[in-house]
């Protein structure tokens, strides 16, 4: 009685000392104040988990341990090994992750219940480090430490063997070698698991293969188990209920503050766009980062700007990560994971390091590939688990510019070049082909059928039936930049009208969503592949689609001189579906200088030209705007009867687009009528099928003219907001446009001021 009585005196000065109550004490530990009073009486065992409880929240600083140890015939002091790694000295981000390691220990920290938290992820994303950088944090809470093994399940050389993992645990435990002789595996697991139950424990199994590996490892109750992985742990995870933390790479934000802290902010803010470039090249990996910043420092002569024009070199990129020391040698780390792949897979993986892009879908995969779209699928199924992929919410993949690298190599070395050539082959045709039929889907026969590409691959592009005009500029918006970034890199030399035919083949979807920079890298890489190949078709193609983006970006005169040459082109060529198009585009330009009669009469052979091709989407746009050119040269009764003809063939239309501008068009004819409530109806009806995000600009345009309406008639406070609503929209898209909205704001404002002004003045002189 007398040493229980000893631990009760202990406890009830380091309270005093601390100005608490028992009932405040137990609180703070976690128990009932009747549970405390028994345990202080003598009536319930000194338990190690429940004193380190106590001595925690009484900052005891171990003496409740040492007393509660002595009390109950200890033969030594309680083993409380810390075997956790230095935590790292330039860790950032992880905020979400550690929130949800946090949650975890709440909300799994059931009784009898262990806490299992996986974090999974692809090489040097930091895996370790946040298990460290979290352990170090709580381990303080568990009066059994904090055990840590390296099970090196993906790592060169042999995995460790889980049983001499678990001899070591043992041993900081405070188990004799003696002990561990006599016992057998079983015995010395549930040894293990008693030590625990009694003394809980954070448990770190850092690099785990599978759950077969770490089985004899897991404690039982009130412990944390954290398990890192390069690939998923279905089976432990199934097994404990535990929680998984997907790792993702830093953001850019993060992976810059990382370097500046190893390299100084100064000199990463002398050269901030190279520094985000290297931040990038280097997959925003920590530890990537982090070797680049090793050699920025070892070499203070290397500018950041020549160390990012190495990283974006696919030839130069991984020299730097290149090393005798295997924990940052990128081919070493990589090969693991690699070899460990089916065959099938590994060659899918090879050939998206000599793919266009670093997005892919199963589609594009088997074209490259030369698969069936399942087996495509298979393979980035399965590359995603072994985070060799990042799976992207749309069904597509990404591959990092560092992993994408390591496969260009292999496949350098283990791919014949021919097969090479025929892959890059297979893949422009196919996009080519699949352009051409999202984009005839969105324009219905917008060009000649005898440009359709020929499509060798066995893979039919995407059949837009279905979804019709959504699924098609769906398809558009996922992969405008891949192809022209196939049709950029393409080596091929018995494809060559293709290299402008895939470029060109977006103009109905750039004519929808206004993309100008891509337009006009497009427009640009289309006019010197056609002048390449010869192809008179292809370059009157070509200056169509840059006459009508010039235009588009206030280059109006050279787009014109663009347009009238690609209109003569297409006359002598015969080709008076293209040639209806370019009219259409020319009598906008023409417009927008003042050039009313001219814009007119190209809008009228446009006409005679879409009736003639049948082309009836073609025919509605291009009376919309002929509406505008006949209202502008004082046909106004002709301009109400275009404008209406458009709207009537627009309500026909699966696709809502050309609504929009039936709608728009008619608006604007009534409001310089004067009918501006009449035209706000006509502007809301706009509004409402512009909602899309490819219709911003449009949806700007509709709110402009709204605006102006409405102050009109009066409604300045009205007529304000919506302008600003447009002003949001052309800064997001980065149109011209918002210049002239800000100085219609300022006029308004400033005639607001002139009216409250004369408004107070003749209220004074009354």
């Amino acid at each position: 009685m007398r040493t229980i009585d000893s631990f009760a005196a202990a406890v009830h000065r380091k309270r005093r000392e601390r100005g608490l109550t028992l009932g405040e004490v137990a609180t703070k530990a976690g128990y009932s104040a009747s549970y405390l009073s028994k345990l202080l009486h003598g009536h319930r065992t000194l338990l190690p988990a429940v004193v380190h409880d106590l001595d925690t929240a009484l900052a005891a600083d171990g003496e409740l341990d040492k007393i509660a140890a002595a009390q109950r015939g200890d033969a030594s002091p309680v083993a409380r090994p810390v075997q956790l790694p230095a935590a790292p000295a330039d860790f950032v981000g992880r905020g979400e992750q550690l929130q949800a390691m946090d949650r975890a220990l709440v909300t799994q920290g059931r009784p009898g219940a262990t806490v299992t938290v996986v974090i999974e992820g692809g090489f040097w994303t930091g895996k370790t480090a946040l298990a460290v950088h979290w352990a170090a944090g709580v381990q303080a809470r568990f009066p059994g430490g904090c055990l840590f093994a390296d099970l090196r399940g993906l790592a060169p050389g042999a995995p460790a063997d889980p049983e001499e993992v678990l001899d070591g645990f043992l041993l900081a435990l405070g188990v004799s070698p003696d002990e561990l002789g006599r016992s057998s595996l079983q015995a010395r697991i549930a040894r293990y698991r008693s030590l625990l139950a009694e003394r809980p424990a954070v448990v770190l199994l850092d690099n785990v293969a599978d759950y077969r590996q770490a089985e004899w490892l897991l404690p039982g109750a009130g412990s944390v188990v954290l398990a890192t992985s390069r690939e998923r742990q279905s089976g432990l995870l199934a097994r404990t209920g535990g929680t998984v933390i997907e790792l993702p790479p830093l953001t850019v934000g993060q992976g810059l503050e990382l370097l500046g802290r190893r390299i100084g902010e100064a000199r990463m803010r002398a050269s901030a766009s190279a520094a985000e470039l290297v931040v990038e090249r280097c997959g925003r990996l920590p530890m990537a980062v982090l070797v680049a910043a090793e050699h920025l420092q070892r070499h203070r002569e290397t500018s950041l700007t020549e160390l990012a024009e190495r990283l974006d070199s696919e030839k130069t990129r991984l020299d730097l990560f290149t090393s005798n020391d295997p924990a940052v040698n990128i081919h070493g780390v990589v090969d693991v994971s690699y070899l460990a792949l089916p065959a099938m897979v590994r060659r899918v993986f090879r050939y998206l390091g000599i793919g266009p892009a670093n997005v892919i879908g199963p589609e594009s995969v088997a074209v490259l590939a030369d698969l069936d779209v399942e087996r495509a699928e298979e393979a980035l199924r399965i590359l995603a688990e072994a985070h060799l992929l990042e799976s992207l919410p749309d069904g597509r993949y990404r591959i990092g510019f560092l992993l994408r690298a390591y496969a260009h190599q292999r496949a350098l070395v283990e791919e014949k070049l021919s097969e090479v050539e025929r892959a890059h082959d297979r893949t422009l045709r196919w996009y080519a082909a699949a352009a051409w039929e999202a984009n005839n889907t969105l324009f219905p026969n917008w060009a000649d059928s005898g440009l359709t590409p020929r499509n060798p691959s066995g893979v039919a592009p995407t059949s837009f039936k279905a979804g019709g005009f959504e699924s098609a500029m769906l398809w558009c918006e996922r992969e405008v930049s891949t192809a022209l970034q196939v049709a950029r890199n393409a080596q091929t030399h018995g494809a060559k009208d293709i290299l402008w035919q895939l470029p060109t083949a977006f103009l109905p979807y750039f004519v929808l969503t206004r993309s100008w920079n891509t337009w006009l890298v497009a427009a640009h890489d289309g006019l010197a592949a056609a002048h390449a190949a010869g192809s008179e078709a292809g370059i009157a193609r070509s200056l169509e689609a840059l006459g009508w983006v010039e235009h588009e970006l206030g280059r109006t005169d050279e787009g014109i001189l663009h347009l009238e040459e690609a209109l003569r082109r297409h006359a002598e060529l015969g080709d008076d579906r293209s040639r209806a198009w370019t009219a259409y585009g020319l009598g906008l330009a023409y417009a927008s200088c003042g050039l009313t009669d001219e814009s007119r009469e190209v809008h009228e052979l446009a006409d005679r030209l879409f009736v003639d091709s049948g082309t009836k989407i073609g025919l509605a746009v291009n009376r919309a705007a002929l509406a505008d050119a006949c209202d502008l040269v004082g046909q106004t009764d002709k301009a109400m009867e275009y404008a209406l003809d458009a709207l009537n063939r627009a309500q026909t239309f699966t696709s809502k687009a050309v609504l929009g501008i039936a709608h728009q068009r008619i608006g604007v004819l009534l409001s310089r009528r004067g009918h501006h409530r009449s035209a706000l109806k006509h502007f809301d009806e706009a509004l409402a099928v512009r909602g899309r995000s490819w219709q911003r600009w449009g949806a700007a345009e509709t709110l402009i003219s709204r605006a102006e309406a409405l102050h009109q008639l009066g409604q300045v406070e009205q007529a304000r907001e919506t302008y600003l609503q447009s002003l949001e929209i052309l800064d997001a898209i980065r149109d011209v446009r918002a210049l002239d909205v800000r100085t219609r704001l300022a006029s308004l404002e400033a005639c607001s001021v002139r009216s409250a002004g004369w408004t107070r003045r003749t209220s004074a002189t009354a």
